[in-house]
């Protein structure tokens, strides 16, 4: 309906200048453009014909005055000179002035109403050129414009002055006005004929066009039986045969179109192909022209080989049949005459087809005694399975299928193999409905076996659940006493450290010498005072006393600060177990500290044994405020950290160091990182080292590094750690957030 109404807005459209008017338009144009073009011409021609007349009047007047008052102007005789201009002026009414003027200014102006002398006439009279001039134009004693001629006087070699000719424009005029009217009348005659005669010749021409068109909009309409006439060999007829060919291809096309969905409406509403198989190949072969057409069906043989069988056909008329031919059922296609090629295309589901002319001599051997020139074959697949293929021979003439009739082909087979497995689904449908219920009752006693394993097997979860919790319990507690023993024993070996050199310190301390001292000044010979200051011996004690004062005193110093270490270090220790106490449930004090004083006083903790490992300790402290932590917590990972970066340096024999950094990796996060010169990591441990009792250290247990990432977890913290491979050292990071007990 839409493309309907679209050509007729088309057609209307383009009725008010449609093709006959364009070339009875530009044929016009091209007969006036001649015309144009001569009158463009010739009216300049003759508007200068007629000027040149006026030159030769002016010219034959001048001549005229030249002769007649020649004389008179030499010898000043003024009176004849004005009587023979008036003379001349009387006799011709086209004459509108005579000016005879001299050279100095003077001048006698002779007009039809009279004449006058001038003294002083301007210079327009008087050109510098003495040369003939002739114009139209308005001079200085007329409103109006006249044909002016000038030309200079002179007699026996003396220049005495001008004659000014002046002619009326009235003949001029007339002449021009008249040239305008009759080029125009001649112009719109020609003009009005040549305009009917393109007319006329336009719409002969056009009319074999027009009804042409009129059997296109036929044809754009449905009506397919309609042809253009093709009596003209011209451009038209071979265009008029055009749209009888395509008209027959539109039809040929409709009823290809038509034998599809007529198979479609029969597929669909049948329960068995086969009984509708036969209408729809009759149809199909009449669309298509065909002379015969079949359907083979696949099977195996006996021996293995994929077979065809033919299992219907359709045949033109003066058509010989093969369906009762026996060679066609269980015919191996290695018989059949198609090559290897031609067979594994239709298994792939790509349609083959070729003419007399095209095939080889075994199968040319087979379709020549069937009287076919060409054929066609298209694979019938039912779900993705090669079922059968569907053919179709021309026993008339060798022929190339058209794209729509091998898309019509290809479109049957589609459906007819779609039908197939609708069928053979109905059919194992049916099957199964048959012996749903005894399905149903074997399907209930498995239910019921499930149900019963099912219980059995609960029962069972229950109690392995019961034993996995108790074994979690004690793997916990484990766990807990194991991260207890490590920290604590962290702690302890600085201890050891705290109380060995404050063993030291007594041991080799001088305070023994002070009995000495008091002995000699118990009961010296002499006195005292003798003692003091005459015996040798007495007079070095004052000195020897300030020196082991000040030897006492900063022993003192040693053993003090060792002390207030220890103390420190056993606070720790009980930090560590109050914490572990309460792992499950309850974090430690959270204090506001500086990240400094944390990594500060982890090293302190580790400072005996770093110094006797020769250790260089690097710190990289960016300035970053106090933050709230667990503080104890925190301490327990980076004594880890120092602790293994101890072990890992004494274990290299490169530079020592450790590198202690503190910094700030985004907003409200901070970051403690414990870089080392150790002996690496390998590549292939970096996935475990937070594994519970992984361990690369013979005396290591394991434990540590897992305790410390379960520690920053709940912190709201992560544990990352890096080796470039063995000899390259080993960076861990560890990074909470500013208010780690807030997010814990």
């Amino acid at each position: 309906m839409n493309g309907n109404q679209t050509m007729k807005k088309s057609e209307i459209s383009t009725s008010y200048f449609g093709i006959g008017p364009r070339i009875a338009l530009i044929s016009w144009l091209v007969a006036i453009a001649p015309l144009a073009v001569f009158v463009a011409v010739i009216v300049p021609q003759q508007k200068a014909t007629f000027f040149r007349h006026l030159e030769s009047k002016g010219n034959s007047v001048a001549v005229a005055l030249h002769d007649a008052i020649a004389g008179a102007a030499i010898n000043e005789d003024y009176a004849s000179l004005v009587s023979a201009s008036q003379t001349l002026i009387a006799g011709d009414p086209d004459l509108e002035f005579l000016v005879i003027v001299k050279n100095d200014g003077f001048a006698v102006v002779n007009q039809q109403k009279g004449w006058r002398i001038e003294k002083e006439m301007d210079p327009f009279w008087r050109p510098e050129i003495r040369q003939d001039v002739s114009a139209i134009d308005c001079v200085p004693i007329l409103d109006r414009q006249v044909f002016h001629y000038a030309r200079p006087f002179g007699y026996s070699g003396i220049e005495w002055g001008w004659f000014h000719v002046g002619l009326s424009l009235r003949e001029y005029n007339r002449s021009v006005n008249r040239l305008y009217r009759q080029t125009l009348v001649l112009g719109l005659n020609c003009a009005i004929i040549s305009l009917i005669f393109c007319m006329g010749y336009a719409h002969k021409l056009v009319q074999p066009i027009i009804r042409l068109r009129k059997v296109v909009h036929q044809i754009a309409n449905g009506n397919l039986n309609v042809r253009a006439e093709t009596a003209r060999r011209d451009e038209i007829g071979s265009l008029a045969d055009s749209v009888n060919i395509m008209t027959e291809g539109l039809l040929h096309r409709d009823n290809i179109m038509d034998s599809v969905r007529y198979a479609a409406q029969h597929f669909l509403h049948s329960s068995e192909w086969k009984t509708v198989i036969q209408d729809i190949m009759a149809k199909m072969g009449q669309s298509i022209h065909a002379s015969r057409v079949y359907i083979f069906e696949n099977n195996i043989n006996d021996l293995g080989q994929l077979c065809m069988s033919q299992r219907c056909e359709w045949v033109a008329e003066n058509i010989t049949s093969q369906i009762s031919n026996p060679e066609f059922q269980n015919l191996p296609y290695a018989e059949s005459g198609l090559d290897e090629e031609a067979i594994f295309l239709l298994g792939q589901n790509e349609a083959i087809s070729a003419s007399l002319s095209e095939m080889n001599d075994e199968t040319r051997a087979i379709v020549e005694p069937q009287g076919i020139f060409s054929l066609i074959l298209v694979p019938i697949m039912v779900e993705k399975n090669w079922w059968g293929y569907i053919g179709l021979d021309d026993c008339v003439k060798e022929r190339a299928w058209l794209e729509n009739e091998q898309d019509s082909v290809r479109a049957v087979a589609d459906m007819l193999g779609a039908t197939i497995a609708r069928q053979q689904a109905q059919h194992s449908l049916l099957e199964a409905k048959a012996t749903l219920e005894e399905r149903v009752k074997e399907r209930t006693r498995e239910l019921q076996d499930q149900v019963t394993a099912k219980e059995q097997a609960l029962s069972e979860l229950a109690e392995t659940q019961s034993s996995l919790l108790e074994m979690s319990r004690s793997a916990g507690m484990a766990e807990v006493a194991t991260g207890v023993l490590h920290n604590v024993g962290n702690v302890l070996n600085s201890v050891n450290v705290s109380s060995n050199l404050i063993w030291e310190q007594v041991r080799q301390s001088r305070v023994g010498n002070l009995s000495k001292v008091a002995a000699l000044l118990n009961d010296p010979d002499g006195g005292l005072t003798h003692f003091l200051t005459q015996d040798p011996r007495g007079q070095q004690i004052p000195t020897y006393l300030d020196s082991l004062a000040i030897a006492l005193e900063k022993e003192h110093q040693q053993i003090s600060d060792e002390v207030e270490s220890l103390h420190r270090k056993i606070d720790h220790i009980k930090e560590i177990v109050t914490m572990q106490q309460t792992y499950g449930r309850v974090f430690g004090v959270v204090e506001t500290v500086s990240p400094e004083a944390l990594m500060e006083d982890a090293l302190t903790l580790n400072s005996g044994a770093l110094n006797r490992h020769q250790i260089e300790v690097v710190r990289e402290y960016k300035d970053l405020p106090a933050i709230t932590v667990d503080k104890h917590t925190i301490l327990q990972i980076l004594l880890n950290f120092i602790n293994n970066a101890k072990y890992a340096c004494s274990e290299n024999d490169a530079p020592r160091r450790v590198f202690l950094r503190i910094f700030s990796p985004a907003q409200d996060r901070v970051a403690f990182q414990v870089q080392d010169t150790g002996v690496g990591i390998l590549p292939e441990n970096m996935d475990r080292l937070f594994e519970h009792g992984f361990t690369t250290r013979k005396q290591g247990h394991g434990f540590g590094l897992h305790s410390g990432a379960l520690a920053a977890r709940s912190l709201g913290g992560t544990i990352t750690a890096a080796s470039d491979g063995p000899g390259c050292g080993a960076t861990f990071t560890l990074e909470i957030p500013v208010h780690p007990g807030e997010n814990a």
